[in-house]
């Protein structure tokens, strides 16, 4: 029986949008680089900031080295958090209602301005508190210093909150991931494209077979 269900952030509960950061960078003048996101991450940047591996300063001087341009700090997160596009609505319903059946965790694959962001972000939009009064636990890679798909990220969590991972859903979608996930005995559901959190419950919140990973 599943009592508790992890969720992604990313993709999952909140939209995500590279172009809009890449537009962002372009409005603050930055051209050497057609792409910045994109090339962050070429260069394993985005990945050591999110596993707190880098401190915020540092992170910032490697961004204007690698796009080659002269932006503040402020001026870079500006950029930085413009990635995200939407929180719908029926995502708030959902996790809400699932909230009274399940203790909910989130682990999400995030820098620690990232994190803070997100949360006011849907804090702003679902209603003060709702983090907090959804979610069991919010654990970030940067607090962590752990990427998915390490499956020790999936370990700590489990360690930290004293869940039984044969009793836990973990949705994400990203493949990778779910595999990590499901070589320690997690249930998991990796979230196609065209699926949305709202159709994998059943009117009773029971999860849906048919979504499950064989």
């Amino acid at each position: 029986m599943i009592k508790n269900i992890i969720f992604d952030l990313c993709g999952p509960i909140i939209t995500l949008d590279l172009e809009l950061m890449n537009r962002r960078f372009r409005d603050y003048g930055v051209t050497a680089v057609e792409k910045p996101y994109q090339k962050m991450r070429e260069e394993g940047l985005t990945k050591i900031y999110e596993q707190g591996l880098i401190s915020t300063g540092d992170f910032c001087s490697e961004v204007r080295r690698i796009l080659q341009c002269d932006l503040t700090d402020e001026e870079i997160f500006d950029c930085w958090n413009t990635v995200v596009a939407d929180f719908p609505p029926q995502h708030a319903e959902t996790l809400a209602k699932l909230s009274t059946r399940y203790r909910l965790f989130l682990l999400s694959n995030s820098d620690v301005v990232n994190a803070e962001y997100f949360i006011d972000y849907i804090d702003q939009r679902a209603g003060e508190g709702f983090m907090k009064n959804t979610f069991s636990g919010v654990f970030f890679s940067c607090d962590l210093r752990l990427r998915k798909p390490d499956p020790k990220i999936f370990l700590s969590l489990a360690q930290k909150t004293e869940i039984d991972l044969a009793e836990t859903l973990f949705v994400d979608d990203c493949q990778k991931h779910t595999q990590s996930a499901a070589s320690l005995g997690i249930n998991v559901i990796w979230l196609k494209p065209e699926w949305d959190i709202a159709d994998l419950f059943d009117e009773r919140l029971d999860v849906l077979p048919r979504f499950l990973e064989k």
